[in-house]
């Protein structure tokens, strides 16, 4: 069996689909492809693909990271050059290179992810400036949000590693941020742009890689 790891992006015309169907699609464009993926067993096989930081919906990426397994080995070229031919639009493939079996998953590893985000601010890119300014100089900021139906608190200031913000296009803001991921917790560009007072819905965010702990 050969573990190959495919740094791949997705873009605006296939932001708003789940991370089920993205898994959905690229089993669908390896079938097409022709590709050998290996199945897990059981009563109902799925193919061996598993994604480092799933996108939320309405998120964007250039630099997502994926490792598949195939049942025979073949060259990464070769799967780069045949997965390129049915890729729908929105989804690309950057590169492929093969990658011991015995490494760590993905997700264990992943540790930080950079964004690239553009929103409006009331008051404009000045008081966005100061409301950042704010934020670094807290030594917590917590933030309440809902999931699946269920209140929760977050403090977001210690998972916020880099935040710059600048003026952008027709006076919206330009926020970079650099946030811890991983399984002990994360922090969401979306919950960060919210917890300093960009106004929603937010124009784009983009997440433009990742970085995996060595």
């Amino acid at each position: 069996m050969q573990r190959l790891r495919i740094s791949f992006g997705r873009g605006a015309p296939v932001r708003f689909i789940s991370h089920l169907d993205t898994m959905r699609c690229w089993e669908r464009v390896f079938r097409r492809a022709a590709i050998p993926i290996e199945y897990t067993q059981g009563f109902t096989p799925h193919p061996k693909i598993a994604v480092a930081a799933p996108l939320a919906v309405g998120f964007t990426g250039e630099a997502e990271l994926m490792d598949v397994w195939l049942r025979k080995w073949m060259p990464p070229d070769a799967l780069l050059m045949m997965t390129r031919r049915q890729l729908p639009a929105g989804f690309s493939v950057h590169s492929a290179r093969e990658v011991p079996e015995s490494l760590p998953s993905l997700q264990s590893v992943v540790c930080a992810g950079r964004y690239r985000c553009v929103a409006s601010y009331p008051g404009g890119p000045a008081a966005a400036e100061a409301a950042v300014r704010s934020f670094l100089e807290a030594p917590s900021f917590d933030f309440q949000y809902e999931r699946a139906g269920v209140e929760k608190r977050q403090d977001l200031r210690p998972l916020v590693q880099e935040l710059t913000v600048a003026a952008g296009d027709a006076g919206t803001c330009v926020v970079d941020m650099l946030l811890m991921l991983g399984q002990e917790g994360g922090a969401r560009p979306d919950h960060v742009l919210s917890a300093l007072g960009f106004a929603e819905p937010f124009e784009s965010i983009h997440r433009t890689s990742l970085s995996l702990a060595s």
